[in-house]
């Protein structure tokens, strides 16, 4: 047995102490019927090291988490996901039971958050298939909201199973992260207020934005500020906020080539690197690429960490960081007060 199987088992067996201490519940909260407490799954508990992958579709796409030698990754990507993630959802699954029968009307699906999957997100359910190493489906079910009228530390979760009109309140919760890149350790990097010397942005037919920080603690101020104009401090702020911490919001293969001119930021630490965003593709679609350097010896080792990381991969950021990337001079200055 392996350390991801024990991490597996181990978290099953915490379920099961709680499924345990709530078995004797009685009194229906909706049309019982004489398979309370049977389990959905049956056998699953038994086979959860068994589960290699697992096909998510929400209402932002379909993609596959699967386990492998070293660890948890999003297959499209490559990019690993947090291990707790993929753990908790594959024993949250092993250990649902059914609870009552809810409705069997299409219609009102969305009121338990059972909606099809790819509809809108405040009614749209997450379809969850596990696979076996071959591929074979060990389990699926489309997970709905949380109910809180099922007792004990789990909970209940509004289910429905493949083709079936019936809906379920099960006993026990499928944690499904919530947006896709809740899956993710999104904080790659803070280049925290101390450590941050510059901020140079370019390219893209826009505007040069030049930041410096004259020494360690200061904040960074405009160092190409247009005759007439002074720099607007909060926009600044706003600015190195940007990298404190360096973040994102999905992530994808390396796709294409940036453009000849493409709008790039660089970021120097004084920490010893400096971090370069490219701009792929449109601007506004928000998708960039990350090249890591070291600045110096002392440098060297978080640079390596670094690259690692974040090498080899495009990144989107979120809506309002894009935004600053496209700002121009006037966007971080002001006309003098009189």
């Amino acid at each position: 047995m392996n350390v991801k199987q024990v991490g597996i088992l181990a978290v099953l067996a915490v379920a099961a102490v709680g499924a345990t201490s709530v078995a004797l519940r009685s009194g229906p909260q909706g049309f019982a019927t004489d398979r309370r407490g049977e389990a959905m799954f049956p056998g699953l508990t038994q086979r959860a090291n068994d589960v290699a992958s697992v096909t998510i579709r929400d209402f932002e796409k379909t993609f596959v988490v699967e386990r492998r030698e070293n660890g948890f990754f999003d297959r499209d990507s490559g990019y690993p996901v947090k291990p707790e993630a993929y753990r908790d959802l594959v024993a949250g699954a092993s250990m649902l039971s059914f609870e009552e029968t809810k409705t069997s009307d299409p219609a009102r699906y969305g009121d338990l958050g059972l909606a099809e999957p790819g509809g809108a997100p405040e009614t749209a359910g997450r379809d969850v298939t596990l696979h076996d190493a071959r591929g074979g489906v060990l389990a699926r079910v489309t997970v709905g909201n949380r109910d809180n009228t099922v007792g004990g530390a789990r909970g209940g979760t509004f289910v429905r199973l493949p083709d079936q009109k019936q809906t379920w309140v099960a006993r026990g919760e499928v944690r499904v992260p919530i947006p896709h890149a809740a899956w993710f350790e999104i904080n790659l990097v803070n280049v925290q207020r101390d450590a941050l010397e510059s901020i140079h942005m370019s390219g893209g037919g826009l505007d040069e934005i030049h930041t410096v920080s004259a020494k360690q603690g200061d904040d960074i101020k405009l160092a190409n500020t247009p005759e007439g104009r002074e720099g607007d401090s909060s926009k600044l702020m706003r600015l190195s906020f940007m990298v404190d911490p360096i973040s994102f919001q999905d992530v994808r293969k390396v796709t294409g080539e940036a453009k000849a001119d493409a709008r790039r930021m660089v970021v120097v630490s004084r920490k010893g690197y400096r971090i370069t965003y490219t701009s792929i593709g449109e601007l506004a679609d928000g998708w960039v690429r990350f090249k890591v350097e070291a600045t110096s010896d002392a440098g060297k080792a978080e640079a390596d960490d670094l690259r690692a990381k974040m090498e080899g991969f495009d990144f989107k950021l979120a809506s309002h960081e894009v935004d600053m990337l496209g700002w121009g001079l006037k966007d971080v200055t002001n006309e003098p007060k009189s």
